[in-house]
């Protein structure tokens, strides 16, 4: 019989609320699925590429992305209301601060 995970020991203190909630979904889904070295292993790499863009071989990338498809639809679906980010280039907003006109 596997020993059972205290997944809730495993949070990083530099981890957000969201990130930890996020992780911790993860290996709560796959905590049957695999030891716990490779359980932590892998839900630091969708994490690592869910919120900071990282990459990695393309087998893992798929593999991950296989593994990660209840808990980032849920995740997903929760950002959906959130405040999304607007880029644009410094060009862009200088020129958009020249035609300002004030009124008096």
């Amino acid at each position: 019989m596997k020993p059972s995970i205290d997944i809730d020991s495993l949070r990083s203190e530099h981890e957000s609320d969201e990130q930890w909630q996020v992780r911790r979904s993860f290996m709560l889904e796959h905590k049957d699925n695999f030891d716990e070295d490779e359980l932590v292993t892998l839900a630091q790499l969708y994490t690592n590429i869910e919120f900071l863009g990282c990459r990695y071989p393309v087998e893992t990338m798929k593999r991950i992305a296989k593994l990660a498809e209840k808990v980032s639809a849920k995740y997903k679906e929760s950002r959906k209301n959130k405040l999304k980010r607007t880029f644009v280039e410094a060009s862009d907003a200088a020129e958009q601060k020249a035609k300002r006109t004030f009124k008096q």
